[in-house]
């Protein structure tokens, strides 16, 4: 490993905001290592850099639709951006990009069959397109590839399942895997599965499980879920739980007591204070 590469990952981990504010000289940095080293990871970190920025102008977005629906509310075009700067869309076939995703994939995976997350990325995509064939023909062939992944590929059977009618068969799918698994990923797998189509309550029990086998620095990924969870049921104690534990992991696990990313947390607090005393 590069020492220098080491020092600008190391920075732009522990100092999302003023890595991203010195975004452009270090990506001209990165782009220059990589010339000098062939080493992938230098533009896995221009990628990281460029949608942290890009997440940052997405929430900008977001304060100027509200501000402006509030002034304009029969604006089309502000509720559409309002609803994609949200990470939505408007129910437009044209707008899903998963035809896209399909074809790169499917090429992809022909040329590297030896990886998981490719294929995975491929079924998941072909699942949400209802390409049910397609998506039982790949999941089948991950099974005879990809042995050690049996877990994570029966949740996606138990989800093809699902969605061609047949939830119950799914839901034993799903049981028999909860009752084995035994690494936070599975658990928070299973429960991406169980939200995706309103179960909530396996959801919320399966992102606990995750949260809990998670170690030091913790993802909050299941910690985020569970306060969208929360605030579907309209419980705004729970959520602003969540939301304290979240801001409780920045700071224990990654030294963050500021910035954009923490800062929409610790504005959720007020949010959720005055839902709860309404």
């Amino acid at each position: 490993m590069n020492k220098r590469l080491d020092e600008i990952k190391n920075n732009i981990f522990t100092n999302w905001d003023i890595a991203v504010n010195k975004g452009g000289e270090t990506i001209a940095e990165l782009k220059q290592l990589y010339e000098q080293t062939g080493d992938p990871e230098c533009l896995w970190l221009i990628s990281e850099l460029l949608i942290h920025k890009a997440r940052g102008g997405l929430q900008e977005a977001i304060i100027y639709a509200t501000e402006a629906l509030s002034l304009r509310g029969d604006s089309d075009a502000l509720h559409e951006n309002f609803a994609v700067a949200l990470g939505g869309y408007t129910g437009e076939f044209k707008n899903r990009n998963h035809r896209q995703l399909i074809e790169y994939y499917s090429i992809f995976c022909r040329l590297y069959p030896d990886s998981f997350i490719a294929r995975k990325i491929l079924i998941l995509n072909l699942l949400d397109d209802y390409r049910l064939e397609e998506a039982e023909t790949e999941i089948a062939r991950a099974f005879d590839d990809f042995p050690d992944a049996e877990e994570e590929l029966l949740i996606y059977r138990g989800e093809f399942y699902y969605r061609s009618g047949k939830p119950r068969k799914a839901k034993q799918v799903w049981k028999e895997v909860a009752e084995t698994v035994a690494t936070a990923r599975i658990h928070y797998e299973l429960a991406e599965v169980y939200a995706k189509f309103g179960l909530y309550k396996p959801a919320e029990r399966q992102y606990k499980k995750s949260f809990a086998m998670e170690e030091p620095p913790r993802r909050i990924d299941a910690l985020i879920s569970l306060i969208h969870i929360s605030e579907i049921r309209g419980d705004y104690r729970a959520a602003l739980r969540y939301n304290n534990k979240i801001i409780e992991v920045f700071k224990k696990d990654y030294n963050i007591t500021s910035g954009l990313e923490l800062q929409t947390f610790i504005n959720n607090k007020d949010k959720y204070q005055s839902l709860i005393f309404e």
